[in-house]
């Protein structure tokens, strides 16, 4: 959301926020302690463990506030436009695998792919000293990569910010990664 990290929000059904119970303890989540039991405060306060991340509440406020300025439905359409754009660029070069739907409609901003013969933390590495930044590993997804049966992914993602030049310019890295990485293994 263009906003500091360490801080999110929770949102959900109040019946349902009443019966869960807190992750974290401290600070002003508890109404009351005794010896063997305790009770929490009222909603939102029962969540709200120890002191709260007042720098990053309020870059969050002002986040969702740009966010808000720039229209929700256009950014989605624009990140829709990039990931057709990237898909066509991406299927140009041989040897390469996307994941995930192959329609953009039925996914948000992000392209998961691997380079036949050359590691995900290779391609990110290459396509870093082009001045293209991805990210490469398992992305809190071990059990995904088990069932896709690869080691890990390399991932692009695209959002307001982005252009259909960073899309070239990610293909370009891409293709001499290849190159590169070709070269090396002969």
């Amino acid at each position: 959301m263009c906003g500091p990290t360490g801080i999110g929000v929770l949102y959900g059904k109040l019946e349902l926020l009443e019966e869960m119970p807190p992750f974290l303890g401290g600070g002003s989540m508890i109404r009351s302690v005794e010896r063997d039991v305790s009770s929490y405060a009222e909603l939102p306060a029962k969540f709200e463990a120890g002191t709260p991340s007042i720098a990053e509440a309020i870059g969050l406020g002002h986040a969702v506030d740009y966010i808000t300025q720039a229209n929700l439905a256009a950014i989605h359409v624009h990140e829709q436009e990039l990931l057709k754009y990237a898909h066509q660029r991406l299927k140009e070069i041989e040897g390469i695998t996307l994941y995930g739907p192959s329609a953009p409609h039925q996914k948000t901003g992000v392209i998961s792919f691997n380079m036949e013969g050359i590691h995900p933390h290779d391609v990110a590495g290459v396509l870093d000293t082009h001045g293209v930044a991805i990210r490469a590993g398992h992305h809190c997804a071990q059990l995904l990569m088990k069932r896709l049966d690869v080691i890990a992914t390399a991932r692009a993602s695209f959002y307001l910010y982005n252009t259909v030049e960073d899309v070239d310019r990610l293909y370009e890295g891409l293709c001499r990664t290849q190159k590169l990485m070709t070269r090396r293994k002969q």
